[in-house]
């Protein structure tokens, strides 16, 4: 009722001009008219731009935190805290403030740059347009970090220690420790981190939408903001048709990403 239905309302859907009270067979006329006026290929870019690249800090940033918080701090449980707070907090009021802290003139990161004498750094990181997926990036990522960490520290504490104990006793050193025994065995923990962060990273809107709308131009046009001003527009077959497109994407990337991550996986 809440899934299968209306996708196959949206698939039937894109095929038409549909205006909520009338519909029309449009054939693949949605589908041209996307590719035609070029907003589908700057989304599909800039889509893949933002999601491979906070997919990659999101899980490095990630596991490198969760490798710290792993060991027996006083404060782990403090910092542990700290750490995932950003992934509770309401992503539109994230994007608000970081709208504030990159603002060009006023902005936190400029005056800071400014004050220290490092005048050449600063830049319109949300207003030019060869930085701003970037500067977004960034956003996505200090969110999200922390719920990867979870994610991978809950994969470190399943590992038995004596694996380790073992490997002290033949001499292997920290990295040799890493690479035969803590990677692989967090290879599923790993592997649900990618999965759910390319996914995430495919189907953003708040983020954008809240800093850039998916400006200045198209420059952070994403298929979230494409499709959302489709609707806005009243093409409602043509958003159809893009969300059609999208979860087309985020299947055939996911699925893949998950069955060669699988294979790595090791059985205990």
């Amino acid at each position: 009722m809440f899934f299968i239905l209306p996708s196959i309302q949206m698939l039937a859907y894109s095929f038409t001009y549909w205006d909520i009270f009338t519909t029309r067979w449009a054939g693949v006329e949605n589908f041209k008219n996307l590719f035609v006026d070029g907003g589908l290929i700057y989304s599909i870019k800039n889509t893949f731009t933002f999601a491979f690249i906070t997919t990659f800090f999101k899980v490095i940033n990630g596991l490198v935190l969760a490798i710290f918080l792993n060991q027996k701090l006083r404060t782990r449980n403090y910092l542990r805290t700290v750490f995932f707070m950003p992934a509770i907090l309401n992503t539109v009021a994230v994007g608000l403030i970081f709208s504030a802290i990159f603002h060009p003139i006023t902005g936190l990161l400029n005056e800071s740059l400014r004050f220290i004498g490092l005048d050449f750094l600063v830049r319109e990181w949300l207003t030019d347009p060869s930085i701003a997926i970037y500067s977004v990036s960034f956003v996505e990522i200090w969110q999200w970090t922390g719920f990867n960490m979870v994610i991978l520290l809950a994969g470190l504490q399943t590992i038995d220690k004596q694996y380790y104990e073992a490997a002290d006793i033949d001499g292997a050193s920290e990295f040799m420790k890493f690479k035969h025994i803590t990677l692989p065995l967090i290879m599923p923990a790993l592997n649900n981190a990618i999965v759910v962060s390319l996914i995430g990273g495919l189907k953003v809107f708040g983020i954008i939408q809240a800093t850039t709308g998916g400006g200045p131009g198209r420059s952070t046009e994403v298929f979230a903001t494409l499709i959302y001003r489709s609707f806005a527009s009243g093409r409602y077959g043509e958003a159809c048709a893009a969300t059609l497109i999208q979860s087309i994407i985020i299947a055939i990337i996911s699925l893949s990403v998950h069955s060669y991550l699988r294979k790595k996986e090791i059985e205990l």
